[in-house]
């Protein structure tokens, strides 16, 4: 009785797990995704948890003997996260990583054991059309309400991307992933069960993967399609062709491939800093890969190390400094990274046996004239087509990161890998003993020590969304200035999930804004603890710098204090070496964010001020110069991979550099200097007002000196 129901709560779980992970978003936190996060933490949790229990009480492990040789590269390639999770020196970067690893390694096992009869992969089946059938239709709602009718769509996350969709993912990019693995499995199951409703929904995701408006989608969308179209024209229909009709398929793929590469080339050329942020990211994320090329920097770890690579350009192109690029746009590459070439051989290795393994299922099931197995062999039509789809559009996307994107991806190994061992169980080829059942005794301690360590996990992973909710709160109160709320509501955050970096940081951030007693050594100490778990986080570099200036404006205003009142000589000595502490710690955190991020004309205006403060002139006048002159740097290796003069981009920004380099000079008395320095502002920028009044006074006073 236990048995059955354990096997009934995976199955449902399971299928309802999928369904959720789709249709599923709560715009009440501060990251609309962070419900799928948590349903498929806890959720994932919960079903590998219930399958366990249920192997306990089986007693039974001997599908592990059945189906080894293609659990191994799957167990291999869990283990290279382990191994990865121990060598890794950013421990909570890389958990939460090696978890999501864990439940997907555990969703393939589950498949492979529970979905490998007829009514199990019926269930599962019937939520996931469900779930395309509602994301389909939220898509579809999202198009009428850009062009035909305004306000259609009722959440206030509407048209957050312009007229490209996102229906239930929050991002088009991840929405096309999905879109991508359902097109061709529900294009196999219309033809194998020529059911017209299928087809139009079908036609709906063609719709919703147009209106993605995503390259990668299309790309993706593509190479399923295509794939499909040869397998099922060139294997299950190849003895029912002759020259002829191969010769029209063979055109219409051909055209098919055009068509959609035309229309993906074309949309480069729209927007070619979407090509180019992809090159340069791939070009650091090499460079990061030959730092640890064998084992890896370490499973997620990849943007917390980023930002120390990162080129330049990348900030030109995003007109942005203080977000960051999580993920290399290259799931390949970042695997390289992260786990080494160790770690990406065994995840090639296991693709590899995926698409033979499909292949051979197809080949096998094509010869079949029964009609559960004629279900099957369309059905990895579909898995093996939509794998495809999933791994093209991963070249040049993040998506497998997400877990809406990730499920997919396993999902389809998985049903892959299911079909094998249910060809197995059609060949009977092997016989294999089955394992004794355990000693109840044992059984019941083992399925308690399975209870405890997996409520455990699903107690602490679902803490995350706690700390997501309380996020945006925590925003509203620094916003009005309750900074002592906020405060205490980012300390909250940082208690359910000790891995969220932007909370530290806004923690930082508010302590600084506040700069009570005690405030300034709370954020120092904060800063720490940030870089501990994110080194280069954002912003984090320049703003311990402005609190390091503004610590020796207030180190300044106690000494003068100190001496009005006839201070100690100790205490006036005090104060000027913590002026000068602070000082030290302000250069060396402006200089630390130029190193990270060259470009941003706040960071040199403030150490420049720093300089000019400290009667450092020479230094001021160096610092502002070098901003000037960067993007000449990249005209030449190892920039010069994709030439454009970059400070096009940002003429306004260089004048105001020249407004400061100008006042320096007029400061200094070099009066010639100054007008030069103005003129070059406003040749970047006519419209800058503060150059043409400059000029003018100037001009005066050279006039007034000349008389």
């Amino acid at each position: 009785m236990l048995r059955t129901k354990l096997q009934q709560i995976v199955v449902y779980g399971m299928s309802v797990l999928y369904f959720f992970m789709a249709i599923s978003f709560y715009l009440g936190t501060y990251d609309s995704a962070q419900i799928k996060i948590t349903i498929f933490h806890v959720g994932g949790i919960f079903v590998i948890m219930s399958w366990l229990l249920l192997k306990l009480e089986e007693g039974n492990l001997s599908f592990l003997k059945k189906n080894s040789i293609y659990l191994l590269p799957l167990i291999l390639f869990l283990c290279s996260g382990v191994v990865s999770l121990i060598c890794s020196p950013f421990k909570l970067a890389s958990l939460n990583d090696f978890i999501r690893r864990f439940i997907y390694s555990g969703i393939v096992f589950v498949l492979i054991d529970q979905f490998s009869n007829d009514k199990s992969l019926s269930k599962l089946k019937s939520w996931l059309l469900a779930a395309t059938a509602i994301v389909c239709f939220y898509g579809i709602l999202q198009i009428l309400d850009y062009y035909v009718m305004p306000g259609l769509d009722p959440f206030m996350w509407r048209q957050a991307f312009g007229d490209r969709i996102m229906s239930t993912f929050g991002n088009p990019n991840f929405f096309g992933d999905f879109l991508i693995v359902m097109s061709p499995i529900l294009l196999a199951l219309c033809i194998c069960q020529k059911n017209v409703f299928l087809f139009f929904l079908w036609l709906m995701i063609v719709l919703c993967v147009y209106n993605t408006v995503s390259k990668g989608a299309w790309l993706g969308f593509t190479a399923g399609l295509f794939i499909f179209s040869i397998i099922y024209i060139f294997v299950l229909l190849r003895n029912k062709l002759n020259k002829k009709i191969i010769i029209i398929s063979s055109i219409c793929l051909l055209g098919l491939v055009s068509i959609f590469g035309f229309g993906t080339y074309r949309k480069t050329l729209e927007r070619t800093d979407s090509a180019s942020f992809r090159i340069f990211t791939w070009l650091s994320t090499w460079e990061m890969i030959n730092t640890h090329p064998v084992l890896g920097t370490g499973i997620g770890t990849f943007y917390v190390t980023y930002p120390a690579w990162r080129r330049p350009q990348i900030f030109f192109i995003e007109d942005k400094h203080n977000t960051e690029s999580d993920h290399p746009e290259n799931e390949y590459l970042e695997i390289w990274y992260e786990e080494g070439i160790v770690g990406i051989s065994i995840f090639l290795t296991f693709v590899i046996l995926i698409l033979v393994v499909g292949y051979k299922n197809i080949m096998f099931l094509r010869l079949r004239k029964m009609p559960k197995e004629r279900f099957l062999l369309y059905l990895q039509l579909g898995v093996t087509s939509a794998f495809v789809a999933q791994l093209v559009h991963d070249s040049v996307c993040v998506s497998l990161r997400f877990v809406s994107s990730g499920v997919m991806l396993w999902l389809v190994i998985g049903l892959t890998l299911t079909i094998a061992a249910r060809i197995r169980i059609l060949n009977e080829e092997i016989n294999f003993n089955e394992i004794n059942a355990l000693k109840k005794s044992i059984k019941i301690l083992l399925q308690v020590i399975v209870i405890i360590i997996f409520s455990v996990a699903i107690i602490f992973t679902s803490r995350f969304f706690i700390a997501d909710y309380l996020h945006p709160k925590a925003i509203a109160f620094s916003k009005v200035s309750n900074l002592t709320n906020a405060i205490a509501t980012y300390d909250k955050i940082n208690k359910y999930n000790p891995s969220f970096p932007m909370s530290m940081y806004f923690k930082a951030n508010a302590y600084i804004e506040r700069w009570k007693a005690g405030d300034p050594l709370k954020a120092e100490q904060t800063f720490i603890n940030l870089w501990t778990l994110a080194p280069n986080y954002v912003q984090s570099k320049y703003i311990a710098g402005t609190m390091y200036e503004k610590g020796i404006r207030a180190h300044i205003n106690l000494l003068n204090e100190y001496k009005s009142l006839g201070k100690s000589q100790d205490i006036i000595d005090s104060q000027q070496k913590e002026i000068a502490r602070a000082f030290i710690n302000a250069e060396k955190y402006y200089k630390q964010y130029i190193e990270i991020d060259p470009i941003y004309s706040l960071t040199y205006y403030a150490l420049a001020s720093l300089y000019a403060k400290a009667g450092k002139f020479d230094e001021a006048e160096r610092i502002l110069k070098a901003h000037l002159e960067y993007p000449k740097n990249l005209q030449v290796p190892p920039h010069n991979f994709w030439i454009e003069d970059w400070s096009q981009r940002r003429k306004t920004e260089y004048s105001e550099t020249y407004i400061h380099l100008a006042n320096l000079y007029k400061y200094l008395g070099k009066l010639n200097d100054a007008k030069k320095a103005y003129k070059q502002a406003l040749d970047l920028n006519p419209f800058n007002i503060n150059a043409k009044l400059a000029i003018s006074e100037l001009d005066n006073s050279l006039n007034h000196n000349n008389k």
